[in-house]
């Protein structure tokens, strides 16, 4: 059977009215989803690869080259060109891990450390918090120290601008994992953010001389962080308070200064993702000045009657993102959104179409193969979901827009109808817009941040077009006006558009019901529905309607999904937590809150720890946080064994955090294994306990390292 004939089988089986090329170039979009799911594939491993498995990808590309899988037959071809993209995805991967990760400290310290600050930020109780790079730690061979750390200073301490050298005396961990089974692996997001450790100053912070002169490119970064912070300094002396901070946030990425009420409410009012620099800023922004050039240069007439004003409004608008990409900070949600953006214009440049799916397919690939760890971060699916929510749906109503614009032209409409029609488009739009991007990142949220926002969709209604309208123009001309000393007026209308925003967010986030929350489930049941919707939008035809069993297979399995762990134990043994009657319930009001909110955000329970603390579930006996699991066995957690005698009986399971275990009855897990684990939940397993462990024996590059259990194999019992 030749090609052709192939073809036409192919594009008769998907219902496609169109050419057999044409369902190729649509089965092209699937080429980031292959590449997406070669890097699911690596993060998913239990071991590491070793490095023979980066020539993945040279059979499927020889195939290609040689024309054998071109001449046996289209979907040989296709099958081809999809394993070509997985394998790549799995190298891509593989190489940033193996070649781009940060160096971890082994162990917890208390010492003094050297380096120079590159950012300053704020921690989650107000305290300056400072990155610093070219570290030295007095103590720490160079091999063993990491090349950059985060620091929370003093609560009154002014931290020093960035590129300061300092010296401070500070206790430093290495970044921790999860803090119950399943949940974030914070320490891999810092292994490939080149972060090695953390940790809060016992001291001042101390400027010093300078023992490393930096590198050519190390000058470069810091002269534009001194910019940004001047920058920052510049916009909060004209607009003092929430406002001017709300603007450093958007125009030079420092969020240091955002009030925590005003970030909650904008979280509750799902406006949040306007501080970040992500899509929506860039594509504002370079729409602006792309829209400001073509109006200037179409005012300018005969003088530019052979040259293409939109390509040159293309290239102007393509600078100046790229200069909002220095000045930002170069942060990864904006280097994603100049990515997407300069797909968009580059497409402009080759008389191309400059938003299709077929661009984000581009730019999504680019991503992944820049930074492969992208595609586990909810900024990146969230933001690609909203611009393929938006770039599919617009795209199966154009064939309606299209007959509306030509029934228009028909009629002869005076300017007060053209005005209206006008207005009725854009809001029609707003409304439109709001709907497909609240839908196609509300999975997202609820999965990464257990967290959805009702009133989202009219609080982005009123909040989008300020941003739009009022802020963005008005950073705009003030960015122009400031090498006059103009920009105050400018700053001011930026100031307003800002207090309207966060007006909007704090009234939506004093609704009842503002917040609803949202029990966590499993990665597998967000791929389905991913899977599911990205059928729907790629391909056309009927055909396209089997997506929706993917979108029904993922809502059965997030209903028929497994009940929150009843008991989870904090991977020190400081805090437990119990599911009973009335929620999680918590053995402390106060230790470890990072961990206690984690467990009850998950739960979907908007319970404060305080409040956890005093419910029913467990109980205490000097020592010893005690649970009764419904299938009569007993958990008893002791931090030290002085009473587990006392605890030892049938049906009792004991986590020992100190000591040694007792002869007895009872089931016992010891403080090697413990340690080993990392934190652990339990559950109810017929007449059994089962234990999920939070460290697996998977040895990844961002694992802890090799400790003394693992050298002594027989201090450490299996778990």
């Amino acid at each position: 059977m030749t090609q052709q004939a192939h073809g036409c089988k192919v594009a008769a089986w998907w219902g496609s009215e169109e050419m057999s090329a044409a369902g190729l170039r649509r089965a092209a979009l699937w080429l980031p989803a292959c590449l997406g799911l070669g890097i699911a594939v690596y993060f998913g491993l239990e071991e590491e690869p070793g490095l023979h498995w980066m020539l993945l990808p040279l059979p499927w590309g020889l195939a290609l080259a040689s024309g054998v899988a071109r001449h046996a037959g289209l979907p040989v071809l296709a099958l081809n060109w999809a394993g070509l993209a997985v394998s790549l995805g799995f190298f891509a991967a593989l190489a940033h891990a193996t070649f781009g990760g940060a160096q971890f400290l082994e162990h917890q310290t208390t010492r003094t450390a050297e380096g120079r600050i590159f950012s300053v930020s704020r921690s989650a109780d107000g305290a300056p918090r400072v990155l610093l790079e070219d570290v030295i730690i007095h103590g720490l061979r160079r091999e063993k120290t990491p090349a950059r750390i985060r620091v929370v200073l003093k609560p009154r301490d002014s931290a020093p601008a960035p590129g300061a050298w300092i010296r401070i005396h500070a206790f430093l961990s290495p970044p921790g994992g999860p803090v119950e089974p399943g949940g974030h692996d914070f320490r891999r997001q810092a292994f490939f953010s080149g972060l090695g450790a953390t940790g809060f100053a016992h001291g001042v912070a101390v400027p010093t001389r300078e023992p490393v002169s930096p590198s050519f490119q190390q000058r470069i970064r810091l002269k534009l962080a001194r910019n940004r912070h001047r920058l920052s300094e510049a916009i909060r002396l004209h607009l003092p308070g929430a406002e001017g901070g709300f603007a450093a946030a958007i125009v030079v990425g420092d969020r240091a200064h955002i009030d925590q009420p005003d970030a909650e409410a904008l979280r509750a009012a799902n406006l949040a993702h306007l501080l970040a620099i992500s899509g929506l800023h860039m594509g504002m922004l370079s729409g602006l000045v792309f829209g400001c050039l073509r109006l200037f240069l179409a005012a300018m007439g005969p003088l530019l009657m052979h040259v293409s004003s939109k390509k040159i409004a293309a290239i102007g608008a393509l600078c100046i993102a790229f200069a909002y990409l220095l000045i930002s900070g170069a942060a990864v949600a904006t280097q994603r959104a100049f990515i997407m953006v300069a797909v968009a214009l580059i497409a402009v440049l080759f008389d191309r179409p400059a938003i299709t799916l077929r661009a984000l397919a581009v730019a999504a690939g680019i991503i992944l193969l820049i930074r492969p760890v992208s595609l586990m971060e909810p900024g990146f699916q969230m933001s690609f979901a909203a611009t393929y929510a938006l770039v599919a749906g617009y795209e199966a109503v154009r064939v309606f827009l299209r007959r509306g614009r030509e029934d228009g032209r028909r009629r002869k409409k005076t300017l007060p109808h053209r005005l209206l029609r006008a207005a009725g488009v854009y809001l029609g739009g707003l409304v439109v817009t709001a709907i497909l991007a609240g839908l196609a990142t509300a999975p997202f949220a609820a999965h990464h941040f257990n967290r959805a926002a009702p009133y989202g969709l009219p609080a982005n209604l009123v909040a989008v077009p300020i941003m739009g309208l009022v802020v963005a123009p008005g950073a705009l001309l003030a960015g122009i006006l400031a090498p006059f000393g103009l920009a105050a007026p400018a700053l001011g209308i930026v100031g307003e558009g800002i207090s309207a925003i966060l007006g909007v967010a704090h009234r939506i986030a004093n609704l009842p019901g503002a917040v609803t929350y949202v029990p966590a489930f499993s990665a597998f049941i967000l791929t389905v529905l991913t899977l599911g919707v990205l059928w729907l939008g790629i391909w056309r035809g009927p055909r396209r309607l089997v997506g929706l069993a993917g979108v029904a297979l993922a809502g059965f399995l997030y209903v028929a999904s497994e009940p929150r762990p009843d008991v989870l134990v904090a991977p020190d043994g400081r805090l437990v937590g119990v599911l009973g009657p009335e929620g999680r319930a918590l053995d402390h009001p106060r230790a470890r809150r990072f961990v206690a909110e984690t467990w009850l955000r998950r739960d979907g329970d908007p319970a404060s720890q305080g409040r956890a603390a005093v419910r029913p579930g467990l109980w205490k006996e000097e020592d010893a946080v005690i649970t009764d699991l419904a299938n009569g066995w007993r958990i008893v957690v002791l931090r030290r064994n002085r009473t587990a005698d006392r605890h030892c009986a049938a049906r009792s399971f004991l986590l020992i955090f100190h000591g040694d275990a007792p002869k007895g009855p009872c089931r016992t897990l010891g403080p090697s294994s413990l340690i080993r684990m990392g934190g652990l939940a339990l559950d109810g397993d017929g007449d059994d306990v089962a234990i999920t462990p939070i460290r697996t024996r998977a040895r990844r590059p961002w694992s802890p390292g090799v400790n003394r259990c693992e050298s002594n194999p027989p201090s450490c019992p299996e778990f």
